[in-house]
């Protein structure tokens, strides 16, 4: 048996490069790092992080420096890979729609009940028909069976995405509370009731294979998705959320329960909720939105832990990993395979997010009433971004597919990351664009004054970017309106030589000539001494700035800063 000390060339180190350790690499050097401008990067810049977590996945995934890479992670097994996409994408979810159930207000789903039915009955309806026609335009090969199966996947709202949304400076600042928790209450809520949209097209596929009639197949939908995952689950969710709502507060107040432990309660019952419902193989994201809502359905629990960010924490640490871990599995390859156009699904992806949702919302808004105006729809039609949800539905719509509808189970994960990747950008970026871009339009006329302004000075007695001399108005009389430039130094008779200015008319203007400088103030260009100058320069910037102080928008009822 060979040993360390059996060869003359002892190895006192060696290297263990693990997949486990190269991903905590990356992860480690992305909270060191990123997360240090993460201030600037959200609260200046505007800047989703998801967008940024995803541009990490994609540099350090098998495309880049091929440091993460699912495809090693599971030695090539494509069942394992699914299985573990699956699994990280629920868990994530299941947390995710826990937080956002614990966060709104107390009875939030029974005094919204008629804006939460509009948005996931008929606006998720016509959003599911809509993104279907879309992926069977775009993709012919699908049947538009096919097609709806993939858009019950990118059709609910993803909670991840719209949690960025509806948090920080921005949103506090611009979207109203009652926006903040309409977009919360559906991304959670809808998340749970992709289910039936997804098993009514799969259900009508194993009819062909197994010769049953609609009415048996619609039966057994009603029951299987609408009662058994559906409605189990949210019958499991409100009782898990009662008992752990009642146990908690009595352990409150006989102070039983730490701090610590009081804020961790809600990432504890994810897990309980997970693990139960998902045993009787239901809707276990919908049990969690459940549960969370009814643990603090009187406000109890949202009250007491407002003012920590322990839930803030877990999400900014389960958001960037799971994004990253997205960027890296995005397949580049497959995006020209199997009757995938690259150019037809970017124009897949701008006609999905800008037809799936906003027209339905802008157009049924006055049945909302938690949307009080036409801006707000606006805000709320637009930001119902697609991500890591998606990706979830894709992956437990492979698992339930029939073996048949092989092209089907090979391109559902492709367009749907594809979409999502879109969604992140294009929702990533929105937000700066709108605040930014009107700021600078209005920036652009005072710079360019200030551009003249600069370059018409000059330095050491030398013009700079004066306009030109017409010789035919030397020694004329200056006639206002004929010229913007002041009357020239005064030439004595025939032989063209200039007559110097008295000590007298120098210390008037400001000094010798070698000090004068020529500023153009306001459409005229006037002489003054480079001190008179360079005040009246800094005057100029101050006034700028000032106007900017004074001109800012003030807060505003939704995030559109036009």
């Amino acid at each position: 048996m060979a040993t360390p000390f059996s060869s003359h060339e002892e190895k006192y180190f060696h290297l263990d490069v693990s997949h486990i350790s190269l991903c905590l690499l990356v992860l480690g050097a992305y909270f060191c790092t990123i997360n240090q401008l993460s201030y600037w990067l959200k609260e200046k810049l505007f800047i989703s992080s998801a967008l940024i977590s995803v541009c990490v996945g994609i540099a350090f995934g098998p495309i880049g420096a091929n440091v993460i890479s699912p495809w090693e992670w599971t030695n090539g097994d494509e069942e394992a890979r699914h299985e573990l996409t699956f699994q990280l994408t629920r868990l994530v979810v299941g947390i995710q729609v826990m937080f956002a159930g614990i966060s709104l207000p107390g009875a939030y789903l029974k005094r919204e009940a008629l804006s939460l039915t509009m948005l996931l009955l008929p606006i998720m309806i016509l959003a599911w028909f809509v993104a279907g026609g879309f992926l069977k335009l775009f993709i012919p090969s699908l049947t538009f069976l096919e097609a709806l199966c993939i858009s019950s996947c990118v059709t609910p709202t993803d909670p991840i995405l719209a949690n960025a949304i509806v948090k920080g400076r921005y949103a506090e600042k611009y979207v109203p509370k009652a926006v903040r928790d309409i977009i919360s209450a559906e991304s959670g809520a809808n998340d749970g009731l992709g289910y039936p949209f997804m098993f009514i097209t799969i259900f009508l596929m194993q009819r062909k294979e197994d010769h049953a009639s609609i009415g048996t197949v619609i039966g057994h939908w009603i029951v299987s998705t609408w009662l058994y995952q559906i409605g189990l689950a949210c019958a499991i969710g409100a009782v898990i959320g009662y008992i752990a709502r009642k146990t908690l507060k009595e352990a409150h107040n006989r102070q039983l329960i730490d701090h610590e432990s009081f804020l961790a309660y809600g990432l504890g019952l994810t897990f309980l909720t997970l693990g139960v419902v998902g045993v009787l193989g239901s809707d276990d994201v919908l049990a969690c939105f459940i549960a969370g809502n009814s643990l603090t359905w009187y406000d109890f629990v949202r009250v007491e832990t407002e003012d920590d960010t322990f839930q803030d924490v877990i999400d900014s640490i389960l958001n960037a990993s799971i994004f990253i871990y997205l960027g890296a599995l995005i397949p580049w390859s497959e995006f020209g395979q199997n009757g995938l156009v690259p150019w037809k699904l970017v124009v897949l992806c701008i006609c999905i997010l800008a037809f799936r949702r906003l027209p339905w919302v802008m157009a049924l808004w006055k049945f909302i009433p938690a949307l009080p105006d036409t801006q707000q729809a606006l805000f709320a039609g637009w930001f119902g971004p697609i991500g890591v949800s998606g990706v979830y539905y894709a992956q437990l719509a492979i698992k339930e597919l029939p073996e048949e509808r092989e092209h089907l189970r090979t391109i559902i994960l492709p367009v749907v990351l594809f979409v999502a990747l879109s969604s992140t950008i294009v929702h990533g970026v929105t937000i700066p664009i709108t605040k930014f871009a009107p700021k600078a339009l209005r920036m652009a006329p005072r710079a360019f004054t200030r551009t003249q302004s600069t370059f018409s000075t000059t330095s050491h007695g030398k013009r700079k970017a004066t306009a030109p001399i017409d010789p035919s108005t030397i020694g004329r009389p200056n006639i206002a309106g004929s010229s913007s430039r002041p009357p020239s130094p005064t030439l004595g008779g025939e032989s063209g030589t200039a007559t110097p200015p008295s000590p007298r008319e120098g210390s008037q203007n400001g000094g010798n000539k070698k000090d004068m400088v020529e500023v153009l103030e306001g459409d005229k260009l006037v002489q003054m001494s480079r001190e008179r100058a360079e005040g009246f320069k800094e005057g100029e910037e101050r006034a700028i700035e000032r106007e900017e102080r004074v001109g800012e928008p003030q807060k505003k009822n939704v995030g559109f800063d036009v």
